[in-house]
């Protein structure tokens, strides 16, 4: 099968969603696929070799006086028309020569950027492909639950909006992370997805994680912290640092604002036990998270979580357990709790503290015991599985199309 893939990832939107874009093409041709990529500046894609893919990189520099004022005139024109923005008209442009010469199977569009799947939409107007459109969030954010959703920006509509709810109406599938993505983004904008929406989990397999040789006492968190911090998980921070196992060494914190979290730390009496250090390259921080006791995944207090972290995923194969403080309704707490690998808690400080001490007063031997339930974790978030979901859903809409109904 050869699928078509644009995903224009610029400069401004380079991080975890570029890594996991690379890892899916990967997968793809894991599964026997021929993938051609048209991307902007996705520096995480690799070349294939020639009978596995190839990768289309474009870059229009934006003309005039002020590069950067035209870039962003630019690409808010082009969620009016694509063809109005240099990038979206050159991707569509690029794509329609391969539909031409090549004749490919299927149409794959990924954010971010959002423009990727504007772009998509003409291409697969114009060709006739079966398209699959796929989203790691609900775009925009605003209709999340708070401390997501609030705030001023809930009352400034975003420019793409109608646009993307024509892609959700004229796409054959669209992919998120889990099912509660999908509920939503069809929620706000009217759209039934019904079987076209497909969640499949983000890919965790990583060839640059070290193999695990000792825990060295620490708590780590990878990311940005920022709206997830709560008096309730601090206080039971404090509370358990009052008196900690001989085995803990404090908390490493790693990513944006590291001075900000260092500071929130030190108001709360825990300046002594936190470490703080500003964003690494992806491998330094999975050799980081190889050293650790444990790996916190700190997700915000709301009414449920709709995301499924890429971090998470990577945290199943490190052999280093998982303390995930997380709503009652999420993903993560359902993997969790299906595979082991690690603790759930919510966001009280009592259970916070319970999960704490169950974590870390066994020891290395029972860190090591948690660790364990990861071999089944872990598989769900591979190259292999995730692969074949994708290529299940390529198959059923290319057979679709080909065989419409009468």
């Amino acid at each position: 099968m050869h699928i078509l893939c644009i995903s224009l990832t610029g400069k401004q939107n380079q991080g975890a969603r570029s890594i996991q874009m690379a890892k899916v093409i990967k997968a793809l041709q894991m599964q026997g696929a021929f993938v051609t990529v048209i991307t902007h500046l996705n520096d995480k894609l690799e070349d294939p070799g020639p009978d596995a893919g190839r990768v289309i990189r474009i870059n229009p520099s934006p003309k005039g006086f002020f590069p950067h004022l035209r870039g962003v005139a630019n690409r808010i024109s082009g969620r009016v028309h694509p063809g109005l923005d240099p990038t979206l008209r050159m991707a569509i442009e690029k794509a329609m020569e391969v539909v031409k010469n090549e004749n490919p199977d299927c149409l794959f569009s990924s954010s971010n950027p959002v423009g990727s799947h504007l772009a998509a939409r003409m291409v697969a107007r114009r060709s006739g492909l079966p398209w699959l459109a796929s989203f790691s969030d609900p775009k925009p954010s605003t209709m999340l639950p708070p401390p997501y959703g609030g705030g001023i920006k809930k009352y400034f509509p975003k420019a793409y909006a109608p646009a993307l709810k024509k892609v959700l109406h004229d796409c054959d599938a669209v992919h998120m992370p889990t099912r509660i993505c999908l509920d939503i983004m069809g929620d706000h904008y009217g759209v039934a997805l019904g079987e076209r929406g497909v969640a499949i989990p983000p890919i965790g397999e990583t060839e640059a994680l070290t193999p695990k040789k000792s825990y060295n006492g620490s708590l780590i968190h990878l990311g940005s912290i920022s709206r997830r911090l709560s008096n309730e998980f601090t206080g039971a921070l404090a509370g358990f640092c009052q008196n900690p196992p001989a085995h803990f060494s404090g908390l490493l914190f790693v990513g944006k604002n590291h001075k900000k979290t260092a500071s929130l730390m030190q108001k709360a009496g825990l300046g002594k036990f936190v470490n703080t250090r500003p964003q690494l390259p992806h491998t330094e921080a999975l050799e980081e998270l190889s050293r650790a006791s444990a790996v916190l995944i700190l997700e915000a207090d709301m009414a449920f979580s709709h995301a499924l972290p890429s971090k998470f995923a990577e945290a199943a194969f490190s052999g280093t357990p998982i303390l995930a403080i997380t709503p009652a309704r999420s993903a993560v707490r359902d993997y969790l709790n299906a595979f082991g690998g690690g603790i759930a808690s919510g966001h009280s400080r009592t259970e916070i503290l319970e999960a704490l001490h169950r974590l870390f007063e066994p020891g290395p031997e029972g860190l090591r015991l948690l660790a364990a339930g990861q071999q089944k974790l872990a598989p769900e978030f591979g190259f292999e599985q995730v692969g074949r979901c994708y290529m299940e859903v390529f198959d059923r809409i290319v057979r679709a199309k080909l065989s419409p109904p009468h």
